[in-house]
């Protein structure tokens, strides 16, 4: 199962937040999982897969997101995974920017 992770300056429901805006500006849905994690069938450059997303608190102003690729709906090749899930954390950092 391929991931991302990143340390982020910035508390965890921000982070949460942002995660949940992303996947709702993607047409995608989610439902939540065991211990807190997001689960989501999102459309990424022209691809459906699952995705679990997860926020770990480090601090009460830094936490860490954690992007793994759960299943391709259709085949993907390992560099269309990386580039999706880097897309993903791309697009919740650059939100979480504008926010």
């Amino acid at each position: 199962m391929p991931g991302l992770k990143q340390n982020l300056d910035c508390p965890r429901r921000l982070v949460v937040f942002a995660v949940f805006d992303i996947i709702d500006r993607m047409g995608g849905e989610y439902e939540p999982a065991m211990a807190g994690d997001i689960r989501a069938k999102v459309k990424v450059l022209g691809k459906t897969s699952q995705y679990a997303f997860a926020v770990t608190e480090v601090t009460s102003e830094t936490s860490i997101l954690h992007i793994s690729l759960l299943q391709s709906m259709e085949l993907l090749t390992e560099e269309e995974k990386q580039l999706a899930l880097r897309y993903l954390l791309d697009s919740v950092l650059y939100h979480i920017d504008e926010v």
